[in-house]
């Protein structure tokens, strides 16, 4: 068994040897015949390089003719060489040639076909290889500063260096074959001169031009460089790289076939700076329809070549001023700048085309930056259809809408970007078009897009269409502001996520204003796509703008002619549903579609001023062309729209749709009420709120119908109201109705309860046919037709109004403290006018009257007492009332001053009438007013006036009044103002001016609105003032506020002015009388006026004749002015009084004025004066002091002062300085209670006391020379230390003072005998007050020794009635040396 299995194993080895054997041998061999080939190889080199050693390169020279045969026929084109030479190189170890020898040829030309020199080359190096020898070729080329013509000839082709490189029209391209078969192709500093025959352009030169061309055995690679004309650029580089196939069937290539037509590479161009523009000369772009009109900066570019054929391009590109025409029939495409890289492929299965990070400035300042984009669209093949594929990134759509128009884009595409004007991002997009099959069957496409966008923006368009009636348009394409959308969708429909920050949806044909500003919406459309049939739902939406806030719900379909004929596929049929539970009232006619009418959305416009609502839902279901569903014929459908209203501000009659100049409807304000709007109709109901202008009505049961919106829309609306009187009569004064009751309300006044009622139907295409009624219920309601109308006191009744006036039927008053029953309505006047007429009679009592707000009348009803009976007829015109009232005043009596004192039992007929006499734009502009009081043929009073009718009231144009004249004396009316005419017996104007001043300020100013211009009076006595005047007569006329006047009166005569006092000061008086007679309290009362200063007038008086008490003073003359105003301290200052009298003169000045300065505390009067006395004695005797002095001539002049009045001397406060001068008279023996100072002065009572004998001076008065001194009063007492009296026997020196308040003295009398002419000459020396009594008499008898003796002195003290004499002992001076008495 173990042999066997050995035998096998030997057997299977020899059997596996031998194969492995012959293996070997057969690589032996192989090997052997590669290392023969080897050798033969290397023998073959090394002889080719003997040969080119020892036999070619030697003999060079002689090989020139065969070299230009070959070159010739190796180009295509002949060629010349001067001259050829081998270069010395060094040699290999310093024994053997180099490897490769070089030669270098020189001037070597190439001629064209004409024979022209097409290219010179002055030096050609050339380095020749065994490898080169074989290809019959050079292993190196190198041309140095060549000059090379590049031609394009007239018929098209183009000739590089005379030789034919266009490659079309057949050639056998021996110059290029032979030009790629170089191993090395070098060009330095080489010059190429570009002519174009074929557009007739001038040369253009490329200096410093480097090339360099390595050819393999498959690869070639090109360089060149070179530098155009500045103009041009910069310096630019051109680059390829290719290859050709490694198998070439067949292997010869077809006859007229460019070496490069099956080669495949890259080609580069890089161009520092260019001016793309200067191409447009040179380069044909029409093919491709692009013009370049200018364009400078960098670019570079790729192209792929495959087989010959440019398949791609890839530009990178930096340009600046870049102005293009993409197509001949498109604008210009301006860019101030262009940046980024573009791409395209193309080939026989389809193109792609695509940019990167392309960013440019358009001409008009567009932005376009960072934006991907690419295009790539595969052409149809056999089962399988075309398919286009797009993506994009950052794509501004508002830069692509804006150059649409200079794009080459289908014409369909750009009308569609005008019309849709998209603004906004494509974030991201990918889009496929895909067909399904071929031919017939790639009709069928299968389509999808996702993708976001942010803030996009799309403009609506109006449809353009109307609904079947052709009411209103239909629904337009709609369009949006601010969406960021995010979507997916193929061909059968998607969904897309709609978000919107402060944007909007634009609804054209929708709305009137079709922009919906929207603060936040957020919402998910979905649609389907079967067939023909469209279906769109928009789920839970949310939405809030300024005028709204909710959530919406909507589906819309086409419609389905097939199963419903009646539908038609568009406008389709809509199922919308919302609820907000916000909503802005005024905004609600924003949000009515289109389909409502105009006039019913004008009037909820107008009508909403304020409010909102909570709650409010919309619901709108069916064909969207029979919306709102208002006509018969339209199909089934909801339109409704329901809302709770809260604080609501509604004009239920707007003023807009009111007649122009008609009086507005007040509206409700902060009312509540239930909204709905059905189909056609809008229905306000359960309407709750206050009336405008009325705060203090209710409203309640209100309501507002707009009906049949489609057709003729009417507007009714009804409101009732209760609240006070006062407000529901300005609601009848402010509103229609005041001229629906031709403004018999306009000034009435109301308070109490009220009620009232409106309806209104307005048909808003006929406004004019409106209709109007109503009621104004007063139960208990005080009323006053009129300012200064009696009140109507608890007055009951009802006003019934409609649009063709009023009723006013039945009604009760309590008027002037009696019933009053009356009633009124429209009725027609003399011309045929509808005037409104109030009839009523009733009774008047006095205390009715004091308490009736009738302003004098009242205020004079306060002396009546008992009642009287009246009738009255009360219409209204141009919104004035025209009374006419008629009483005999019987049982009425008058307690007042005469003429107008009335018994109760006593006849006076009155008659009161007011007629409007002019009217301007329909208002009352003036009216008459008659009143006579008394008998018709000789009334007590008899007042007829023409007023103008005013907004405040009536103002008085001209008018006269007659008291005590008869009928036909009373003057005719004056051009103006108000004439008075007074003719009485006795007038007591005190009497009347007590009643005013009783009656109160308001009687007062009542009086005073018709001053009268003018006023005759004559009278036999007029009391005022406390004084009678008889037998006086005035004729007295105003201007402005000046009155003048001439009066005559026993006791006066003369003229006078006066002007009041006014904002700018006191007044003035100005008089220029003959005579006047004062009382003697004329001082009193003077002093009485005085205590309001600043009503103390300005006096410019003279008087020729003034008596007073009795006694003429002589003329009087007082000049004085009130200085006082607004901004300083009253001063009242008497500029000048002067009195002319026989006996005198007196002039004086002075000031009455406030002391330090301020207002409100006691006044001081300050007087100077000088009284020239030419009689002393008669001047006494004029004011009543007979007997106190006889004669007497000289002056007293002073300053005095006191606190007080000028016309109260205030002995206690009285101060100043006084100065007498006074000579040749005599103090007469009197009373010294008659004289008082005087008798002082007389020394009568020395005598009785005296022990020398002077009676004969002084018991019969005391005959002076002169009395001259000087004294200072202070505080009412006079100092003085200087007195001299000077008689003929005696002189009589005084110092001392004297009380004037308390009638007292301290005297110290000095009497000097008269002995001889020295003494008398000595005492006529005047004693200077400085130095006194004292030392001038000490000094006197020092002179006098002799009168030492004589001289006596007294003590005189006491009161001046009874005054005490005292002698006092007189020391002997002691004789002194000393100054002499001057």
């Amino acid at each position: 068994m173990d042999m066997n299995r050995s035998l096998d194993a030997s057997a299977s080895r020899a059997k596996g040897d031998a194969p492995a054997g012959r293996g070997l041998r057969l690589w032996a061999r192989a090997m052997r015949v590669l290392l023969w080939l080897l050798a033969g190889l290397w023998g073959v080199f090394i002889l080719s390089w003997l040969v080119l050693q020892a036999w070619i390169v030697p003999r060079i020279e002689t090989w020139r003719p065969d070299l230009e045969r070959w070159a010739t026929q190796a180009v295509g084109i002949p060629v010349s060489i001067g001259a050829i030479r081998a270069v010395e190189a060094p040699k290999l170890a310093g024994v053997l040639p180099p490897l490769v020898p070089s030669f270098e040829l020189l001037d070597v030309r190439l001629h064209d076909a004409s024979g022209r020199s097409a290219l010179e080359l002055p030096l050609v190096r050339g380095a020749v290889s065994v490898r080169s020898l074989w290809n019959g070729g050079f292993e190196q080329l190198l041309i140095t500063q060549p000059s090379l013509d590049v031609r394009r000839r007239a018929d098209g082709r183009l000739e590089i260096a005379g030789i034919d490189v266009s490659g079309q029209g057949g050639g056998d391209h021996a110059a290029a074959d032979w030009f790629f078969a170089q191993a090395e192709f070098v060009v330095r500093g080489g010059t190429v001169r570009w002519i174009d025959e074929q557009r007739q352009q001038p040369p253009v030169l490329l200096r410093d031009l480097d090339f360099v061309a390595r050819n393999g055995t498959r690869t070639h690679e090109l360089r060149l460089d070179a530098t155009p004309e500045p103009e041009w650029g910069e310096r630019f580089s051109l680059r390829a790289r290719l290859r050709e196939p490694l198998l070439r069937l067949p292997l010869e290539r077809p006859a007229g076939q460019a070496p490069w037509d099956d080669w495949s590479g890259e080609l580069y161009a890089e161009f520092a700076r260019a001016d793309i523009s200067r191409l447009r000369a040179h380069a044909d772009l029409s093919d491709w329809g692009v013009t370049v009109r200018s364009g400078e900066g960098a670019l570079r570019a790729w192209a792929r070549v495959q087989q010959g054929q440019v398949q791609g391009l890839t530009l990178d590109l930096a340009l600046d001023g870049l102005d293009l025409q993409l197509a001949p029939d498109l604008p210009g495409l301006a860019l101030s700048q262009a940046r980024g890289r573009l791409e395209a492929q193309w080939s026989e299965r389809g193109m792609a085309l695509g940019f990167d990070d392309l960013a440019f400035i358009t001409r008009e300042g567009l932005v376009w930056s960072g934006a991907r984009v690419r295009l790539e669209h595969t052409l149809a093949r056999e089962r399988q259809g075309a398919r286009t594929a797009v993506q994009a990134q950052a794509v501004d759509l508002q830069t692509v809408a804006a150059i649409a128009e200079r794009l080459p884009l289908p014409a369909d595409a750009r009308g569609w970007l005008a019309r849709l004007q998209p603004r906004g991002r494509v974030d991201t997009l990918d889009l496929v078009w895909q067909a399904r099959g071929s031919g017939p069957m790639a009709e069928h496409v299968v389509a999808r897009a996702k993708g976001r966008v942010s803030a996009l923006a799309l403009a609506g368009e109006p449809s353009g269409r109307r609904s079947r009636n052709g009411r209103f348009p239909l629904p337009g394409r709609p369009g949006v502001e601010g969406a960021d959308i995010d979507f997916d969708l193929d061909q059968n429909g998607g969904q897309a996520t709609v978000a919107v920050r402060q944007g909007a949806f634009l609804l054209p044909d929708v709305f009137e204003d079709p922009r919906v500003a929207l603060d936040r919406f957020d919402g998910r459309v979905r649609w389907q796509v079967k067939g023909d049939s469209l279906n769109v739902e928009l789920d839970q939406a949310s939405l809030a703008n300024a005028h709204a806030e909710g959530t919406v719900r909507a589906r819309w379909h086409t419609g389905d002619p097939a199963a419903q004929p009646a539908q038609p596929r568009l406008p389709g049929v809509l199922d919308l549903s919302a609820q907000l539970t916000r909503a802005d009232g005024t905004a609600v006619h924003r949000y009515l579609p289109l389909s409502v009418p105009e006039d019913a959305r004008r009037y909820v416009r107008e009508a909403a001023l304020a409010g909102g609502a909570r709650q409010v839902s919309f619901r709108i279901q069916g064909l969207v062309d029979d919306i709102p569903f208002d006509e018969a014929r339209h199909s089934p459908g909801s339109f409704r729209i329901e809302a709770a209203l809260e604080g609501v501000d509604f004009d239920y009659l707007p003023a807009a749709l009111q007649p122009q100049g008609e009086a507005r409807w007040p509206g409700v304000r902060q009312a509540s009420a239930r909204f709905v709007l059905d189909r056609g109709n809008i229905h306000i109901s359960e309407i709750r709120g206050r009336l405008d202008g009325a705060p203090g009505v209710a409203l309640d049961q209100g309501g507002v119908d707009i009906e049949d919106m489609a057709h003729d829309t009417r507007v009714r609306v009804r409101a009732h109201g209760q609240g006070p009187a006062a407000e529901l009569l300005g609601f009848a004064q402010r509103s229609p109705v005041n001229a629906l009751t031709e403004g018999a309300l306009a000034t009435a006044s109301a308070s109490g309860p009220g009620e009232a009622t409106v309806q209104i139907e307005l048909p808003l295409r006929h406004l004019k046919d409106s209709t109007v009624s109503g009621s104004v219920k007063l139960d208990g309601t005080d009323l006053r037709l009129a300012p200064g109308a009696p009140l109507l006191a608890r007055t009951r009744g009802t006003l019934s109004f409609t649009h063709q006036g009023f009723a006013f039927s039945g009604a009760r008053s309590q008027v002037l403290g009696g019933e009053l029953s009356f009633d009124g309505s429209l009725r027609p006047d003399a011309q045929g006018r509808a005037v409104a007429q109030f009839r009523g009679s009733g009774s008047a009592s006095a205390a009715g009257l004091r308490e009736g707000g009738l302003g004098p009348l009242s205020a004079l009803a306060a002396h009546a007492s008992g009642s009287a009976r009246y009738t009255a007829t009360l219409a209204f015109r141009g919104g004035a009332p025209e009374l006419r009232l008629d009483s005999n005043l019987q049982g009425l009596a008058l307690n007042l001053p005469a003429p107008l004192a009335k018994p109760a039992e006593a006849v006076w007929p009155l008659r009161v009438e007011t007629s409007v006499l002019a009217q301007h734009n329909d208002q009352a502009s003036s009216d008459r007013l008659s009143l006579q009081l008394g008998p018709a043929a000789q009334p007590l009073v008899d007042l007829l006036a023409e007023r103008e009718l005013r907004g405040d009231g009536a103002r008085l144009l001209r008018g006269t009044l007659a008291v005590g004249l008869p009928a036909g004396e009373r003057m005719a009316l004056p051009p103006q103002g108000l004439h008075a005419q007074v003719r009485v017996g006795e007038l007591d104007l005190d009497a009347w001016q007590a009643l005013l001043r009783g009656s109160g300020a308001d009687a007062l100013a009542s009086a005073g609105e018709a001053v009268p211009q003018a006023v005759s009076l004559r009278a036999d006595a007029v009391l005022t003032g406390g004084r009678r005047f008889h037998r006086v007569v005035v004729g007295a006329s105003r201007e402005g506020a000046v009155w003048r006047a001439n009066v005559d009166a026993n006791e006066l005569n003369g003229y006078v002015e006066f002007r009041p006092a006014g904002p700018a000061g006191a007044g003035s008086l100005y008089a220029r009388l003959a005579r006047l007679t004062l009382s003697p309290a004329a001082p009193s009362e003077a002093d009485a006026l005085l205590q309001q200063p600043s009503s103390v007038p300005a006096l410019d008086v003279a008087v020729d004749d003034l008596q007073w008490g009795g006694r003429s003073l002589g003329r009087v003359e007082i000049e004085a002015v009130n200085r006082g105003g607004p901004t300083r301290v009253g001063e009242w200052r008497l500029n000048a009084l002067r009195a002319t009298l026989p006996e005198a003169r007196l002039s004086a000045s002075g000031n009455w004025a406030p002391l330090g300065g301020g207002e409100g505390g006691a006044r001081r009067t300050a007087l100077q004066f000088r009284l020239d006395v030419d009689d002393s004695g008669a001047l006494l005797r004029r004011f009543g002091k007979e007997g106190l002095v006889r004669g007497g001539k000289g002056r007293l002049e002073g300053r005095v002062g006191w606190i007080g009045t000028p016309f109260d001397l205030d002995l206690g406060t009285l101060a100043g300085t006084l100065r007498l001068d006074v000579e040749r008279g005599q103090f007469l023996k009197a009373d010294p209670g008659a004289g008082r100072l005087l008798g002082v002065l007389s020394l009568q009572a020395l005598p009785r006391r005296l022990v020398l004998d002077f009676r004969d001076v002084f018991s019969e008065g005391f005959a002076f020379d002169f009395v001259r001194g000087d004294a200072r009063i202070d505080q009412g007492v006079i100092h003085t230390n200087n007195l001299q009296m000077k008689g003929v026997n005696a002189a009589v020196l005084m110092e001392g003072s004297a009380d004037l308040a308390r009638e007292t003295q301290d005297l110290k009398v000095v009497v000097v005998p008269e002995l001889n002419a020295g003494t008398a000459s000595l005492i006529a020396t005047a004693i200077n007050p400085a130095v006194g009594l004292g030392s001038f008499l000490a000094q006197f008898l020092l002179r006098q020794p002799l009168q030492s003796a004589a001289t006596q002195e007294f003590r005189v003290s006491g009161g001046w009635a009874d005054p005490q004499v005292e002698k006092l002992a007189r020391p002997t001076p002691a004789p002194t040396p000393g100054p002499t008495l001057q």
